[in-house]
């Protein structure tokens, strides 16, 4: 899908599809479109993948559109009880350019009415991150995000990854930013805010022996209470290897990041990378992302950690799979866990055909499961370059449900949700977009499902709405 996810690697979901097996398990209603402030051009690129939902009816989506004079500029549409209000122009911090543009990286909602949006702005010499809060129902202006020390005075390029919230004034925050101490090496941060102040943010310790510039690169952060979280990503040894690595928050301090080991038919220069992580009470999580064979393919990775200790990274078993699968997570919370050890995964991978197609994993009681091909509506030609599974939620154990995207007969990509029940997935049903729109394009698509129980969850994504626009939609599933 989406020209946002390119950049971001994918995994897999499993289980058995059984074309047709759960069609009657959601009801579809039709997409309504997101209003973006004016005047307005649309998404940029169809960007608008972030969403946080603390109820039923009460969620934010973030994203960029294309304001006056075509500059990219930050968008928040936020719903109060089920009805969508006016949408918020991202203001960030005095001195900002708007002719650089504004990204927007994350939001996450702890409970009705209070959300925490973060992105990344410029001013005349820096990319820098800030914050943006809706306290009891009302948007703040953005709020500068410090950065460690040694943080570059000038030219400094910061970009925050990923936020998530606990409660409310209980975030943490990851990203990386550039430092001029090891000839502008490109380090990690983290940063939490405690009981609504934002404490002194921190720099990732790396592993031994690391590349004069480590390259980090932290991907996303789940937490299950104020002082305890993992983040996950990569960075570059002194060997000049991209390793995949872990760092976990205990008691509010961050800990020393682990390297994991690929499995054992890794190549020597692996490339391995976690894209994506998970975790439910009790700190076991789930970590998601690729690495290289020793014959160059790019293939799925994952690790499982309970209680906090991690086990080895194992490699994820693709059906029909080209020599090179090219496999990819979005990034955009391909995973899920409804508990411990019990957790579903998807991306996208090419098979022998030369065709794309997405696949879904699941691990069941802490044992990873072989990946099965996503089952498409018939009349479908393949997932397709853009497309394949991108976001999964899962309210039980079992039972789960996944946005995806595929192409049809006429060549054309059509968002797709499909669900599990008892560890059975079934393709159930394109979504209905808005008016007379027949296609999300190739930048558009389900980006965020967030499930409440079994039958009601929170859609949100973008489409093709024009010849070359693209606006964001909103659905909500039911039984």
């Amino acid at each position: 899908m989406k020209v946002p996810r390119f950049v971001i690697a994918l995994l897999a979901l499993g289980a058995t599809l059984v074309p047709g097996a759960n069609a009657s398990a959601l009801t579809l209603a039709k997409a309504t479109t997101l209003s973006l402030p004016s005047p307005n051009s649309g998404l940029n690129q169809g960007y608008l993948p972030f969403q946080s939902c603390s109820s039923a009816g009460n969620c934010a989506v973030a994203g960029i559109y294309l304001g006056a004079h075509g500059y990219a500029a930050g968008v928040i549409d936020y719903e109060i009880k089920g009805v969508w209000q006016a949408p918020i122009n991202v203001t960030p911090p005095n001195g900002y350019s708007a002719a650089k543009g504004v990204t927007m990286q994350g939001v996450s909602c702890p409970s009705d009415g209070n959300c925490v949006a973060l992105g990344q702005y410029v001013d005349k010499t820096n990319q820098l991150p800030f914050t943006l809060s809706e306290v009891n129902g009302v948007w703040q202006k953005g709020a500068a995000l410090a950065l460690p020390a040694g943080a570059m005075a000038t030219n400094e390029s910061s970009t925050p990854r990923a936020i998530t919230c606990v409660s409310n004034g209980n975030c943490t925050i990851v990203g990386t930013y550039t430092t001029n101490a090891s000839a502008f090496a490109t380090e990690g941060f983290m940063t939490s805010e405690v009981h609504g102040l934002w404490r002194h943010t921190v720099t990732l310790s790396l592993p031994a022996a690391t590349n004069a510039n480590p390259f980090v690169s932290l991907s996303q952060v789940a937490c299950w209470t104020a002082a305890s979280c993992v983040a996950v990503g990569s960075y570059v040894d002194a060997n000049n290897v991209s390793r995949a690595v872990v760092v976990s928050e205990v008691g509010a301090v961050w800990k020393r990041a682990v390297a994991m080991s690929p499995p054992g038919n890794a190549s020597a220069f692996a490339g391995a990378q976690f894209n994506e992580v998970t975790c439910v009470t009790g700190g076991s999580c789930l970590a998601a992302g690729t690495y290289n064979t020793i014959t160059g393919a790019v293939q799925p990775v994952v690790a499982l950690s309970v209680d906090g200790v991690w086990n080895r990274a194992l490699e994820v078993s693709l059906p029909n799979a080209a020599a090179n699968p090219l496999a990819l997570f979005y990034g955009f919370k391909g995973v899920a866990c409804a508990s411990a050890g019990n957790c579903a995964l998807g991306g996208q991978f090419l098979d022998k055909t030369g065709h794309y197609q997405g696949f879904l994993d699941n691990v069941v009681n802490g044992n990873l499961q072989r990946a099965q091909t996503l089952v498409l509506p018939a009349g479908a030609a393949q997932s397709g370059h853009n497309g394949g599974v991108v976001s999964i939620s899962c309210p039980g154990v079992g039972t789960c449900v996944a946005g995806a995207a595929y192409l049809n007969a006429q060549n054309a990509y059509v968002a797709l949700l499909t669900t599990e029940t008892n560890d059975v997935w079934s393709a159930d049903a394109t979504v209905s977009l808005p008016g007379t729109a027949a296609t999300v394009g190739v930048a558009g698509g389900v980006y965020s499902v967030q499930c409440f129980n079994v039958t009601t969850c929170q859609v949100s994504g973008s489409y093709q709405s024009g010849t070359t626009r693209y606006d964001g939609f909103s659905l909500v599933t039911g039984a």
